[in-house]
């Protein structure tokens, strides 16, 4: 049975994805391992058994199945480390923010309407029942799986009841994608909240196998109150497990914490800026991690991604896509605005004198920071991130046959210059075909789409918003 799914409709996709035992063998691709003692071959395969890569060579001889992916660049799945997938829903409702307007007496609907907290967190997260939190986190994981994504963690930062957790859950649940739920408090807590506490009926209810897709943390806000964020970490310790800290951490005695044991280096700091030195040299000398929003960041908040500044300490950032609500959950662009920015950085200081050229990223240090440095940002790194042998079955197929990506030459360039959702032909998690031949195979789309759009009627009515549904609002 060979065929790549794009080319042969033959393939027994039901008694493949139903198989425990399932093997297949992916062959003739040209591999991107990601794993140096693995090595990238123009011309390899890759054998799957089970939920796990069984073999990655040059040839591969076995009586399974074949895909012939000859006309494929193999490569791992995406991890992104921070999303915060309920704004699914609202996907792209801001089009140009426009900054923290908090402070004017008087802003205009129009900067209203394209200031972030504003719309997301003052004026629709509190709105938001546990259908419509089902709803934009479930639009969320399918966009991220469609476009290569393979490992989400959820930075649930809007659970204003258990309901509101169990739903979120039950999406990452019915999906069928590698998820970790970051379990956070909504930015204006209701009264019926039981953060952090509830974290253990979580575990309990959802989360007490260890082998299963799903694994669950705890998420904090940076600025918290010290009282609260000692809470959190008081919960965290006695739950022995990993926390997301969104945003810059203000004043927190960060390199005290991890002498003490209070933080232990299974921590991922979002966005990672706004630190001083000696939180983040701490970060490093105890083996924290990192993740940078390069959209995010440059083009909505700061005007900068610090990701050269970990770089210079010895710490490779992951990259992550976190808000749904203000660009598409795109990788791909991730690692472009990424590129585009560090170098123009490190151009921009040489041609000054005080650059060292180098700095320069690479292609595939970017390509790394999708994949490797998001599964160690997801606590994941020895089960995902590569195409190693032993690892989970976490797999994309980028189809290079199309004529934005013919002929590839340097394949790493391909990919990350060239690559797009448009161009994932297929993707593998836990070794389930999830995406065939450029179609969605795990979700009933049609049903999706009607629970996303009765979901944003909804909000929009609640929420008395103005602005059209189909707005050209600029």
């Amino acid at each position: 049975m060979a065929g790549s799914g794009r080319h042969d409709a033959s393939f027994p996709l039901e008694e493949y994805n139903s198989d425990r035992e399932r093997r297949v063998l992916l062959k003739g691709g040209t591999i991107i391992s990601m794993d140096s003692d693995v090595g990238n071959f123009a011309a390899g395969d890759v054998l799957i058994e089970g939920s796990h890569i069984a073999a990655v060579a040059a040839e591969i001889h076995a009586d399974v199945p074949v895909i012939d992916a000859g006309r494929m660049i193999v490569m791992p799945g995406f991890c992104d480390p921070h999303i915060h997938c309920w704004q699914g829903n609202l996907s792209r409702i801001i089009g140009n923010q426009l900054g923290d307007h908090s402070d004017k007496a008087n802003p205009t609907e129009a900067e209203m309407g394209q200031n972030y907290h504003f719309v997301m967190h003052q004026t629709f997260s509190r709105l938001y029942q546990p259908e419509d939190i089902y709803a934009g986190t479930l639009m969320s994981l399918v966009a991220a799986m469609n476009g290569g994504i393979t490992t989400v963690c959820d930075n649930a930062h809007n659970s204003r009841s258990p309901d509101h957790s169990d739903a979120s859950i039950q999406a990452l649940i019915d999906c069928g994608i590698r998820g970790i739920h970051a379990y956070g408090r909504a930015k204006f807590e209701d009264d019926h909240t039981r953060y952090p506490d509830d974290i253990y009926r979580l575990k309990r209810d959802y989360f007490a196998s260890e082998d299963q897709l799903l694994s669950l943390r705890l998420w904090v806000h940076g600025n918290e109150t010290p009282e609260r964020f000692a809470e959190v970490l008081d919960v965290r310790q006695a739950m022995d497990c990993w926390i997301s800290i969104d945003g810059p951490p203000d004043n927190k005695p960060i390199k005290e914490l991890y002498d003490s044991g209070r933080l232990d280096g299974r921590e991922s700091f979002n966005h990672g800026n706004r630190m001083t030195p000696s939180q983040m040299e701490a970060v490093v000398s105890h083996g924290g991690t990192v993740n940078v929003c390069p959209r995010i960041e440059s083009q909505f908040r700061f005007g900068d991604i610090p990701y050269q500044a970990w770089r210079d300490l010895g710490l490779k950032p992951a990259i992550s896509n976190d808000d749904p609500a203000t660009y598409s959950i795109n990788m791909f662009q991730e690692m472009r605005t990424l590129y585009s920015h560090q170098r123009a950085a490190i151009f921009r200081d040489h041609a000054a004198g005080k650059g060292r050229l180098e700095n320069l990223l690479t292609q595939a240090e970017v390509l790394e920071a999708a994949t490797l440095r998001g599964a160690a940002c997801c606590g994941l790194l020895d089960k995902v991130g590569s195409l190693t042998p032993g690892k989970q079955a976490d797999i994309v197929l980028l189809d290079s046959d199309n004529l934005q990506l013919f002929p590839k030459h340097n394949v790493f360039c391909t990919a990350v210059q060239g690559g797009d959702v448009a161009y994932v032909d297929s993707v593998f998690i836990a070794g389930k075909l999830v995406k065939q031949g450029g179609r969605m195979v795990a979700v009933d789309i049609e049903r999706l789409k009607r629970l996303v759009e009765q979901s944003r009627d909804r909000l929009f009515e609640a929420a008395g918003w103005t602005r059209p549904k189909i707005d050209f609002g600029d």
